[in-house]
């Protein structure tokens, strides 16, 4: 988003304050959203310039998971048992796999 010039903050009646410390607090949150996000999937959502337009982004990669979608990942989940011939890094690979 362009940064809007003072004259039209006056213009309009606006507070170029309030604006300002809306900024901060919508870069703080993206922040926080993109630092929640594992490396891979945080570099598609990085070039958004708004939490606003990160949510959105969000919702439209992953609107396909459904109720029924987190529930036959639950149960696949629940049933998958480490086998003793696993390395923990395979393990970990094959619970990180059962999402995609």
């Amino acid at each position: 988003m362009a940064e809007p010039e003072q004259e039209n903050f006056a213009k309009h009646g606006l507070d170029m304050e309030a604006y300002q410390t809306y900024k901060r607090k919508d870069r703080v949150a993206c922040i926080l959203m993109l630092s929640n996000m594992r490396n891979d999937i945080m570099l598609y959502f990085e070039r958004h310039r708004s939490t606003q337009s990160i949510w959105d982004a969000v919702k439209i990669q992953y609107e396909g998971t459904s109720t029924t979608r987190i529930h036959q990942l639950t149960l696949k989940f629940d049933g998958y048992k480490k086998r003793q011939n696993q390395t923990m890094r395979q393990h970990l690979t094959i619970m990180s796999n059962m999402i995609n």
